[in-house]
């Protein structure tokens, strides 16, 4: 064999490299390592239920401008939403009127909702106090600490002696 034919081993591997670059086909230092994306975080998927909750949520409480007469106020867009509402309302508009009072059953059913959980999570051996039993538990009380001080400077006269 002469030593034309024969290839150092570098240069094997560069020409083995050659061979497989070119459209489609980068360079092997440059490819990404198998099980590795090339976007890990990948295109944001469409807009979800959470998303929408969130994107609403923001708008809603966003302050924006509302003129009343010559003044003009920041206020959370859902406060103006409602203020319109009422105005609506009270000029005797067809549906604003039932979109009002359905808004104050549902704010309404929702409170009472609340208190009938945290009334439920009261344990049942608590009572309300009337006055009367107040007055008797601070009586006690003092008649206690009463007791308390009498036995105290009891033993302190004891002590002296």
């Amino acid at each position: 064999m002469s030593s034309s034919t024969q290839q150092p081993a570098g240069e094997s591997e560069i020409a083995r490299w050659r061979k497989k670059i070119g459209y489609g086909q980068p360079p092997v230092h440059t490819q990404f390592p198998k099980g590795q994306s090339g976007n890990p975080g990948g295109r944001p998927r469409g807009i979800t239920v959470g998303r929408a909750t969130g994107l609403i949520l923001k708008e809603i409480y966003r302050l924006i401008h509302v003129r009343e007469g010559d003044k003009v106020k920041k206020m959370p867009t859902l406060q103006a939403i409602v203020r319109n509402q009422l105005t609506l309302a009270a000029k005797g508009n067809g549906r604003a009127p039932r979109d009002v009072i359905a808004m104050v059953l549902a704010i309404e059913q929702t409170l009472a909702k609340a208190a009938a959980v945290a009334k439920a999570a009261q344990p049942e051996d608590t009572r309300e106090c009337t006055d009367m039993d107040l007055a008797r538990w601070m009586l006690s009380v003092l008649e206690s600490g009463a007791a308390q001080a009498e036995a105290a400077d009891k033993a302190d006269k004891d002590e002296a002696v």
